[in-house]
């Protein structure tokens, strides 16, 4: 076991991208292996706090008291079988991407992070921009081995259900309590996952690393496609690219993965580094679709040029990848935005003013037109982009230190029109420390008492990721 007392050894376990500045703590331990963690755990009863990789953009991974556990020891990788693949928590998206490229199989959560830890996207339900088609971490959560607060050890598999009892390694049993709640009917991440007759395993997914702590994984892997067909349009109207969605979304023409958009503020920023976006442009889409065999690739393309004629796109000026160092520039091209922000965010010593909320389908034309009449106009800069296939787009909003109960007030009123078309506030990146208040007005208090119940069934002592969710 490494333990690092100094405030010098702990400060970078009290940092993460949220640039959240209130966390304190009192030793970090590395275990490393099982063993050590599971005495650590039984033979200090101090509050836990688990670390991920500090990608996490809601403060959950930085404690107000108590001790941080660092996992960062637990990076072992198997090797591919039967469609699945066991790894360590601190294993990152971009090592398994290295890991797999010289295999068959795909793993399609792609949240923009790259360096993010597997244990960390398992713990928000992290997705990324092919969630789209493909759907969000919980979908390829296989098993996980998973160490309660108190140091019990119980591998939860897929296919075992909360109607029946989670069976203890040492032969205790917890059984899920009689509640109403469940969660709401589009992409979520807030708060845990609740849905009558599920799995165990969709209970830990999401639950912000207050349920348990995973230490090893098995992820469900998929045949890698032979290419990916992409492209960025854009358009002289933000409109314009709000009317295109639902029709890409209701045709059987084209079958994109992803649908990812940016707004007029976004294309300004990223012509800092993108010179070659149109001058007329107000907004882009970014597509992208999976082809199965390469033989096909032409036609796909041509399926989709047709369909995007007289659909008021700037055809001619927009991007078509040719080949696959195109493609990797379009997804460079995608994942910039957020870091642009972030480095905005950190140069003006600010915290992340983002919001991360989705709505069920039929709300979607109501919430671009609240948009864009809630904060145009306003004088506090802001930029809006993500996952327009799924009714969830990032809004960042960027006050000068003067703009500050402006910034609040306009995030006060986008989260209660939101909630009000019983959205989510939370559609991929968790709740956290920074958006428990959103949260508890999207649920309610009689919904926190049910939520506190499976809390307590699992800690009892409240010890994990205290100040996270509840």
């Amino acid at each position: 076991m490494i333990r690092k007392t100094s405030k010098e050894s702990i400060a970078p376990y009290l940092r993460d991208a949220s640039n959240y500045s209130d966390g304190k703590a009192d030793e970090v331990l590395i275990p490393e292996n099982v063993d050590e963690l599971v005495s650590a755990l039984k033979n200090d009863s101090r509050p836990v706090t688990i670390s991920g990789a500090g990608t996490g953009l809601t403060a959950s991974r930085i404690p107000s008291e108590g001790i941080i556990i660092s996992l960062e020891r637990f990076h072992e990788m198997s090797i591919v079988e039967n469609g699945e693949i066991w790894l360590g928590p601190a294993v990152t998206l971009l090592n398994l991407q290295e890991h797999l490229k010289n295999t068959s199989w795909f793993y399609p959560p792609n949240p923009t992070e790259t360096n993010a830890s597997i244990g960390g996207t398992l713990a928000t339900n992290a997705s990324g921009s092919r969630s789209y088609k493909f759907g969000v971490t919980r979908n390829f959560v296989n098993a996980v081995d998973c160490i309660l607060a108190d140091g019990r050890r119980v591998l939860v598999k897929r296919g075992h259900k909360i109607t029946d009892p989670l069976c203890m390694d040492d032969g205790s049993e917890i059984g899920f309590p009689e509640i109403k709640y469940t969660s709401p009917n589009c992409k979520n991440t807030a708060g845990y996952f609740v849905q009558p007759g599920m799995d165990w395993l969709d209970l830990f997914i999401g639950s912000d690393g207050t349920l348990g702590i995973f230490v090893n994984i098995c992820l469900k892997l998929l045949p890698c496609p032979d290419a990916f067909l992409s492209g960025v349009l854009f358009f002289e109207k933000e409109k314009f690219c709000w009317e295109l969605a639902p029709k890409i979304k209701s045709t059987t023409f084209v079958s994109p993965c992803s649908l990812e958009y940016f707004d007029r503020f976004s294309l300004e920023l990223l012509r800092e580094k993108y010179p070659n976006i149109p001058l007329n442009a107000e907004a882009a889409l970014f597509f992208e679709e999976d082809v199965t065999d390469q033989k096909n690739y032409d036609d796909s393309l041509e399926v989709w040029i047709e369909f995007l004629t007289d659909k008021n796109i700037l055809i001619d000026e927009s991007w078509f990848a040719q080949d696959q160092k195109d493609i990797q520039t379009f997804h460079e091209f995608r994942h910039e935005i957020p870091m642009l922000v972030n480095e905005k965010n950190s140069r003006a010593g600010r915290e992340k003013i983002g919001t991360d909320m989705a709505v069920p389908d039929k709300y979607f034309d109501e919430m671009m037109l609240f948009y864009d009449k809630t904060l145009f106009g306003k004088g506090l800069p802001y930029v809006i982009f993500g996952h327009l296939g799924d009714n969830h787009l990032h809004i960042n909003l960027l006050p000068d230190s003067s703009q500050k109960k402006l910034a609040e007030s306009l995030y006060d009123e986008l989260a209660k029109k939101i909630i009000s078309w019983k959205g989510t506030v939370s559609a991929e990146h968790g709740i956290g420390k920074k958006k428990k208040k959103y949260f508890h007005e999207m649920v309610g208090e009689k919904n926190i008492e049910d939520l506190k119940k499976i809390k307590n069934i699992l800690d009892p002592q409240i010890r994990l990721g205290n100040g996270n969710i509840l």
